[in-house]
Formats: C-alpha cells, structure tokens, sequence
C-alpha cells in the first residue's frame, strides 16, 4: 500500500511540525533548486571548461570526449559516428561506443546552437535536478515526509552524484533514470499487474540505453520480483516475466537494428564490450596495486604486432598506411584476446572478481581507488575524497533503512537488485566507483529512510515527539 499523508504523519514538538505532509514537497523541490545551482555554480566557477590538464578546471577527455565529439557529429547529420577517429584522421566510421540515449540528448542541444562544453555540461545538470527531484519523492513515498527531505538533500550535494553531471558522463543521466526504474518497480509491488510490469520493462530499457549494464535488471530485477510475489500463479509469474521482456525488447529493437544493419560484426548495445573486457585481462589487473580495476592491457600484453597481423595497418601511425576498420572487426580481436586471457587464469578467476566487485564498492583498495578516480579518471581529489567519506557514512544507514522498509512491508528487491547489477557488471569487466552509481542512488534513498526511523525512535522513547 502507498504511503499517504495519514500514513506517515510527521512527529511534532510541542505545537510545531517537523516536516508537513505537503512542505515536504516544496523542501524537495526547493532542495532540487538549490543542487541545480550548486551544480551550475561547479560547472562555470568551481571547475571551469579549460583546455590544459590542471586540477582547478575541467579538460575534456576520455569517455566525456568520445560522447562530446559523437554529438557534434549528429547535430552535423553524421549520426553515430565516432567522434575521436574523424578528430583524429578525418574518417567517418561507424560507431557505437556507448548507447545512444545521452549522446542524443546532447546532439540536440548542439542542434540548438548550444554545442560547446561548457554547454553541455550544463545541460547535464538538468538531469542532476530531475536526480534530486525523484529521490526525494522516493524516499518520501516509501519512509516518509522526512526521508524524502533527507534524501533529496544527500543527492543535492553527494559528489559521487553531482561530479557525474559536470563531467559529462553518461552516468549523470543514468542516476536519474535509475530512479524511475525503482520507481515503477515499486508500483508494480503494489499493484502487480501486467500493465505495471510492462512498465518496468520499459523503464529498464531506457536505462540500458544509457548504460549498457542495465539489461541484466531484467534478470537481477523482474524475475525476483515475480518469483517473490506468492499472490500470482506459476503461469502468471512466466506471463508477467514474458510482458517485462517483450516491452523491453520493443524499446530496445531500433538501437539493437540499427546497429546490426551498419556493423560487419554482430553486436547489441554496444560495440565496445570487448575493448572494456580487454583493460582488465592482463596481470597487472590481475595482481598487484591495480588488481581488480582496468589498466592498459592491450599494451602491456604487447598485442600490436597480433593485431597489425589480423588487421594490416590497423596499428599504424595516421598518415602512414593506418587502416580505419570497422569498430566491431577491431572490438571482436579484443573479446577473443580478453576471453582467453580469463580462460588461460581460470583458476585465480574467482579471487579477481571478488576484488573487482571490492573496488566497486570500495571496500577492497579504496585508496588506491579513491587515487585512480582523481589522477586518471581526472575526478578531482576533493569531491572523490569527500564522496567516499560520505559513502562509508551512510552505509550503516543504509542497513537501518532496509531494516526499516522490513518492517513497514516493503520490498527490497527493487533496492538489492542495484547491487546485484553492478557486482555482475564488475566481475566481467572491472571494478570502479563510478559503475557503481544505482548502488549509490539506492543508498541515499534508504539512508533517507532509515534516518527517518532513528528519528522517529529517538524522539519518540525520549518522550519530545507527542
């Protein structure tokens, strides 16, 4: 049953109400305003667009770059294209890096005129508001007035949340979406019927095509979902699992058409799993320092000369008989050499995932995490430093808020299951903060939840709350 004003009427002290049923809403939104503006604020003074490598502003690079240069080319007609290779020989070639919803987005502002970093990057602060916006009307819906307000004031200025929006990385938008997901799963708790779990998969499709690693909710989210349900039969658990997977794959069908209509090789979401598979399958990914995170595998495995064999000029400086092949041929080589390298260690397999899915959650290595997010992933050190602090603060809230939402009856499948997606994503590729961003978004809203709760306890055993 949803949660309604009666239900979860805020304590007073003395005459005066803590949080009221509909001044929660205006803080929430209140509270998304002000994250907004600390976020442009970041963007345009904190760390300003620059185009030298200094720790005081923000440089283009990476990821950020490939989808920065990949929506100028849409706004252009050139559409999914791979922005790094026409800047560096002028080739147009096909490209699926990523999936296409945030490069799409961003291609449309360029549209607009409004193609410049700086630009982007504050268009990417929208999504940081609709962030707060619906975590804090999350948290409000399952705990209560004061664990929307708490929630929405967590994702207003956790900067493992806000630092994704002003770096221009797919997971600002991400965080946002992964929202709705909870969102609709929770509904269908309520009511569980197959219009509702339609949702679910439509909603979990989006997701995917802003972060390919979100497909495996239909598996980590909908089947527990259906099995855990006792009021449905057998034969409406396997219908309701059929009607989440079919309205998926009807959102998904276009990209995933699309691609294998314009590629040599097969390929889904993207084209790059291969070259995400590679950076981790070497030995120092495997051992040592960077155990468990990405590293430069291709080189240190020496794969150049296999590579220009397979692909004669493929490894060749531009300008001196280099070949542009089609992204999924190049990517194919590294599954194959990412495959065998796991095949050939299959024994110490086991331990590398364990760190791998550590890294992510920051419990194995953290400082030599917290050191890659801020002097290669260009994080910056305060807000990486500071994100972790929080994120070990909230994590025993965390666990008092899923105790909490155990014994108000609701489910923590929608919740468990972010975990559950981002370890599996991070046992077959490698562990980092940032791939952790639905583990995140699910804390603060538990943590809203459970700080509710100790609230409530406190003031109520003390006598204050009336």
């Amino acid at each position: 049953m949803t949660a309604t004003d009666s239900d979860v009427s805020m304590p007073t002290i003395g005459p005066i109400r803590l949080v009221r049923p509909h001044g929660s809403v205006i803080a929430i939104w209140v509270i998304a305003t002000v994250g907004l503006l600390f976020r442009w604020w970041v963007v345009l003074s904190y760390r300003a667009t620059c185009d030298i490598n200094s720790p005081s502003c923000y440089r283009l690079a990476g990821d950020a770059w490939y989808t920065h240069s990949q929506a100028d080319l849409i706004s252009q007609g050139h559409w999914f294209k791979s922005g790094p290779e026409f800047f560096v020989s002028g080739t147009l070639i096909e490209s699926a890096g990523d999936p296409p919803l945030y490069v799409t987005y961003l291609a449309a502002w360029s549209k607009l005129g409004l193609g410049s970093v700086t630009w982007h990057r504050g268009a990417s602060t929208l999504f940081g508001f609709l962030l707060v916006v619906g975590v804090g009307l999350l948290a409000r819906r399952i705990g209560g007035n004061i664990a929307g307000v708490v929630a929405a004031g967590l994702a207003a200025v956790h900067p493992l949340m806000w630092i994704n929006d002003v770096m221009l990385l797919s997971e600002g938008m991400y965080q946002a979406v992964i929202v709705a997901v909870i969102w609709v799963a929770y509904d269908w708790t309520e009511r569980p019927d197959r219009r509702r779990m339609a949702l679910v998969g439509v909603a979990i499709a989006v997701a995917a095509l802003t972060r390919a690693e979100a497909v495996s909710l239909f598996a980590f989210m909908v089947i527990p979902l259906v099995i855990r349900h006792a009021g449905l039969t057998r034969k409406e658990r396997w219908h309701q699992v059929g009607v989440a997977w079919v309205a998926g794959i009807l959102v998904l069908s276009p990209w995933l058409i699309y691609n294998n209509l314009r590629f040599d090789e097969p390929v889904s979401l993207t084209s790059a799993s291969g070259t995400v598979m590679m950076a981790g399958a070497c030995d120092t990914a495997w051992s040592g320092e960077l155990m468990g995170v990405w590293d430069t595998c291709f080189e240190r495995r020496d794969l150049g000369p296999e590579f220009e064999s397979v692909l004669p000029g493929a490894y060749s400086p531009v300008g001196q008989g280099r070949v542009v092949y089609d992204e999924t041929v190049r990517d194919r080589f590294m599954t194959e050499h990412a495959i065998s390298y796991t095949l050939d260690h299959w024994k110490r397999y086991p331990l590398v995932a364990l760190a791998r899915m550590g890294r992510s959650l920051d419990f194995f290595k953290p400082l030599s995490t917290l050191r890659i997010n801020y002097e290669i992933e260009g994080r910056w050190k305060a807000p990486s430093a500071s994100g972790l602090a929080l994120y070990y603060l909230l994590v025993p809230f965390t666990v008092v808020g899923a105790v909490a939402m155990r014994r108000r009856g609701r489910w923590l499948i929608p919740m468990l299951s972010m975990w559950a997606m981002v370890l599996f994503a991070s046992a077959i590729t490698f562990g980092l903060t940032r791939y952790r961003v639905p583990v995140d978004v699910a804390m603060i809203v538990m943590s809203g939840v459970g700080i509710e709760w100790i609230w409530k306890r406190t003031f109520t055993r003390t006598g204050v709350v009336k």
